[in-house]
């Protein structure tokens, strides 16, 4: 898919980072009290997504949002669905727009009495990297004894289940207030349950710095301890000093692997002001080494709990608009076999000379080349149809002339895809196509403009024009009717398609469009698998600015793309759908 018009199109940035953490607020609802102390802990943790527990109802939520992060970052943050059950809900969800999408929300129904709480699940994607990934929210009972640790174990058998059923390798992260006192499978089988190796580990949970024991009242994890930032009584909560890890960000099995397009940073898992000096102590006596006294008093004032972060990273979708142009490909030769048949055309619609050596050809699984030689061939000059194919003797190709050959890549007769990708990893272009497009034995599929948007289906043809041995295709040279060598269409662009607003949006958006001279234009939507979803306009439009509404509702969620073809030029816009 060509995305010389994605959203994500970046020169050097190749990976960005997040910072995630989970913070048990202490029955917050409307508190002119410690609002200002959360604001200076947010203010210093400097997160992306927060994990909220202890968030007293709608008022609550609704507070913190406007009271401490809309006050600390206004308009950059947003508040997830909130759920609002029988079951007692205290769990919430931020997360800033501007690097995150939202895309769903669901209740994981584990309370198990009045006093327990269900896990919540919310499903985000990560913009630059194009990453889907879960976020679950927990609050387990709470206390010590045997009927509550029980308590535990079922709320934490359910979540397990749930959690087994989603594919392997999915990225996800459990953070929340456990009310865990130690690792025994005796005294506390809940957490064996969660992080145990069982006959699926689909869903099983990782501690990132492995701090796996007994830990309360322990002084052996003293750095590690989560609650309690008190010794006096006071606004309510624990009073007992630092002595327990009840607080925990999980996180997938996949999350650990540092080849993942997500995964954890090493040594950035923090409890928050714990300098491992204060064990049954208030996180503020005396001097903190971690933090300043301003943080520590506001880490003490605010909860009983502090926050806990780590930091992900995403590995970007990094799109390079160099002007090449996958333009046509030859998936099933007839008059040879595909072994030696096979081949692709590249266009260069750029004014510049492009050296692709070390470029990548590559697609989704297994297939892979690394374009090398010791002569000027891999120079494509502007204008030019360079063709790559699987062998450079016409005797044996079915009569191709080759700009290129590759080894170790194929193309699959009912659905593949071409990636190629420059020295630094960042796509170039890639084409994915199904059985449906317009390809056949010994025919190749080709576009007759390399200006166009070669993602979409209806912009690929099955070749008329005989080459060689009798395969249809016209590699290396433009099809425009008349055969004309290297000819592009250089018209100038006389009009402007602007991006949708709002986007992401649901149910609707609006996108206008600015004509300089009256014309007919053709306007239509398509989906991420190159199929049309609407045609808008298709009529003769006088100059000006117009604007089209598409309203979404019958729609799924997904990536779109708006496509305005004027007789002067092309444009594609894309826009996201989240409901």
């Amino acid at each position: 898919m060509r995305y010389f018009f994605f959203f994500l199109l970046y020169c050097s940035l190749y990976a960005s980072s997040a910072r995630v953490v989970t913070y048990n607020l202490l029955n917050f609802s409307d508190e002119d009290d410690r609002e200002d102390d959360f604001i200076t802990i947010i203010e210093y943790i400097q997160p992306d997504i927060i994990i909220a527990q202890e968030v007293n109802a709608v008022t609550g939520f609704s507070h913190f949002k406007s009271d401490v992060l809309d006050i600390m970052e206004p308009n950059i943050w947003t508040g997830a669905d909130f759920t609002n059950q029988s079951a007692q809900q205290d769990i919430a969800l931020y997360y800033k727009h501007d690097q995150f999408n939202f895309l769903s929300t669901n209740v994981i129904y584990s309370a198990q009495s009045s006093g327990t709480r269900d896990v919540i699940e919310w499903v985000l994607f990560h913009e630059q990297s194009g990453v889907e990934f879960r976020v679950y929210g927990a609050h387990f009972k709470a206390s010590s004894g045997t009927s509550n640790a029980a308590e535990r174990l079922e709320e934490a058998t359910i979540l397990r289940d749930y959690l087994n059923e989603l594919p392997s390798n999915s990225y996800f992260i459990v953070g929340g207030d456990f009310n865990i006192y130690s690792n025994s499978s005796s005294s506390e089988p809940a957490f064996e349950m969660l992080t145990g190796d069982s006959d699926d580990n689909d869903g099983r949970l990782f501690d990132p710095i492995d701090r796996i024991g007994h830990w309360h009242n322990n002084s052996s994890y003293a750095d590690v301890h989560t609650q309690s930032t008190r010794t006096t009584q006071f606004g309510g909560g624990a009073n007992g000093g630092m002595d327990d890890r009840f607080d925990w960000l999980f996180v997938s099995e996949a999350i650990l692997n540092d080849s993942s397009d997500m995964y954890y940073t090493e040594g950035t898992y923090w409890a928050v002001g714990n300098d491992g000096n204060h064990f049954n102590d208030a996180i503020n006596d005396g001097n903190n080494t971690s933090v300043s006294d301003e943080i520590a008093d506001a880490l003490h004032a605010a909860s009983d709990h502090l926050p806990v972060y780590m930091d992900l990273w995403f590995d970007d979708l990094i799109y390079s608009d160099y002007g090449i142009v996958i333009s046509e490909i030859m998936v099933n030769p007839a008059a040879v076999s595909d072994s030696y048949g096979e081949w692709f055309e590249i266009t260069n619609t750029s004014d510049s000379i492009i050296d692709i050596q070390g470029w990548v050809i590559k697609d989704s699984d297994q297939d892979e080349h690394s374009i090398f030689s010791d002569e000027l061939v891999t120079n494509v000059m502007p204008g030019e149809y360079f063709v790559f194919a699987r062998n450079d003797d016409p005797d044996l190709n079915g009569g191709l002339s080759v700009n290129y050959t590759y080894e170790n890549f194929t193309l699959s007769n009912s659905e593949d895809e071409i990636i190629l990708a420059d020295t630094l990893g960042a796509i170039v272009d890639e084409v994915y196509y199904t059985s449906s497009w317009p390809y056949s034995s010994g025919s190749s599929m080709e576009i007759h403009d390399p200006l166009i948007d070669n993602s979409i289906i209806d912009q690929w043809f099955a070749s008329t024009i005989s080459y060689g041995e009798g395969d249809y295709g016209s590699p290396g040279i433009a099809y425009d009717g008349s055969l004309d060598l290297f000819k592009i269409n250089t018209t100038p662009k006389i009009f402007i398609l602007e991006s949708p607003y709002p986007n992401p949006f649901n149910p609707s958006t609006t996108i206008q469009i600015h004509i300089k001279d009256s014309e007919h234009i053709l306007f239509e939507i398509y989906d991420i698998r190159g199929s049309k979803v609407k045609t808008l306009k298709n009529t003769y439009m006088h100059a000006g600015t117009h604007e089209f509404e598409w309203d979404a509702t019958n729609r799924s969620s997904g990536i779109y793309f708006f496509k305005l073809i004027t007789s002067s030029g092309y444009s594609t816009k894309k826009a996201i759908l989240i409901k």
